[in-house]
């Protein structure tokens, strides 16, 4: 082992985030519809095993081996809803979110064209139906957050002793924030939520609109 072959390695070595299980790709998907700036979310098929099935989300999915993840959100955009890549132009990649579980999720923000929604064509094996939100019903939405604790559970056999710590040790406690948006039926809730919300925070920062209003 030496210096040189550590920096052979280490410079053709692609980054990525230590500890993560699984890498994801989304497309947040703005279109115009009926004269306004909407967002494009779909339902997963309630068929679905093990994928959330019923949940609001955005077109997306596992990152392939060798693909960008903007590859990845095109890929997966094409096979759930029928939209080609060629009619999506990429505005901007979204901050990394990293999940409680270890996935991280690569968001890409895109704007589907006139030709790109009349492509529209769920897949029935994966997507029960599409829909489209306005951005100036979100961004006027009060907003709704809900918290919860992430702990650690710790059992007797983690070596206190041997480190020099007591089983006293004050563990790190994280939260998760779960927003949620309901528009015409549709719950919009957990990451995709996050991830909207995350949106809005942007745009009411580059319009110099005031902060979201609270539930009464």
């Amino acid at each position: 082992m030496t210096i040189a072959a550590m920096k052979d390695y280490f410079s053709h070595r692609e980054l990525g985030v230590q500890g993560a299980v699984g890498e994801y790709a989304i497309l947040v998907p703005l279109a115009q519809r009926e004269g306004k700036l909407c967002l494009l979310f779909e339902t997963r098929a309630e068929t679905l095993v093990g994928h959330q099935p019923g949940e609001v989300c955005f077109p997306g999915g596992r990152r392939e081996a060798g693909e960008r993840p903007v590859d990845t959100a095109l890929r997966e955009t094409w096979e759930e809803i029928g939209i080609p890549a060629e009619a999506i132009e990429i505005l901007a990649p979204l901050d990394v979110i990293q999940d409680i579980s270890d996935r991280v999720i690569y968001p890409f923000l895109g704007l589907v064209s006139p030709a790109g929604v009349a492509h529209l064509a769920a897949s029935a094996a994966e997507v029960k139906n599409v829909f489209f939100v306005p951005l100036d019903y979100l961004l006027d939405y009060p907003e709704e957050v809900y918290r919860y604790t992430v702990s650690a559970q710790v059992d007797d056999s983690f070596p206190y002793e041997r480190i020099g710590f007591p089983k006293t040790y004050p563990w790190r406690k994280g939260y998760m924030d779960v927003p949620i948006y309901e528009y015409q039926g549709h719950y919009i809730w957990g990451m995709t939520a996050r991830t909207v919300r995350w949106l809005l925070n942007q745009l009411r920062t580059m319009e110099g609109l005031p902060p979201a209003r609270k539930q009464p």
